[in-house]
């Protein structure tokens, strides 16, 4: 039987179509990192809030890993553009901004950090890229991942919520901050703090 084969390319047509493959693969790659940088780069730009328009960052403060999170942010904010607060000290505020929902008593209470940057209000995983927006680099280029569908994000953030008590534990009362991470809380009161120095020079 007169068995044919079918057509072989020649060593330098294979070397030609390797290279070719290869060329198309830097360029794919280049170009997707060219995006991932403009990305980084622009995204936290378009999620500043106004000039003079601070961030705050609500938090359960009970919660161990909300308490990591928020030194987390303390360390990453040479600006000091972010201030803190518990949900459960600050229920009248939250429900003048529209979020009384999610303080103490709310029906979504401490499932959520909720943000607050003048009279919006962000919740959930948009709250917490939010606040990566406004941090130092390089966990600002994290926001870009704002870009991803809600759905998903909030899927993450709601699983990772509803156990984080069981797998990070909590305390029985709220934070207690001291020296200038103090001074970065809603509840900060210079007097006190003047009132204090005053005492202990006597």
């Amino acid at each position: 039987n007169d068995i044919r084969s079918g057509p072989t390319l020649q060593p330098s047509a294979v070397d030609a179509y390797t290279a070719v493959m290869q060329f198309w693969r830097l360029l794919l790659t280049a170009t997707l990192g060219l995006l991932l940088a403009g990305a980084a780069c622009l995204v936290p730009q378009s999620l500043q809030p106004a000039e003079g328009v601070e961030t705050w960052l609500f938090f359960d403060g009970v919660c161990n890993l909300c308490d990591g999170f928020v030194n987390f942010v303390y360390a990453g904010d040479s600006a000091g553009r972010i201030r803190f607060g518990a949900l459960q000290k600050h229920t009248e505020l939250l429900q003048k901004r529209g979020a009384g929902r999610y303080a103490e008593g709310g029906e979504e209470a401490m499932t959520t950090v909720v943000v607050v940057q003048g009279d919006q209000v962000y919740v959930r995983s948009t709250a917490a890229l939010r606040v990566l927006a406004v941090m130092d680099q390089p966990w600002r280029s994290f926001s870009m991942l704002l870009f991803l569908p809600a759905t998903l994000r909030d899927f993450a953030y709601r699983t990772v919520a509803q156990y984080r008590y069981a797998i990070f534990g909590k305390k029985e009362t709220c934070m207690e901050p001291s020296g200038d991470f103090k001074r970065r809380f809603l509840e900060y009161d210079s007097r006190d703090e003047a009132s204090e120095a005053t005492f202990l020079k006597q």
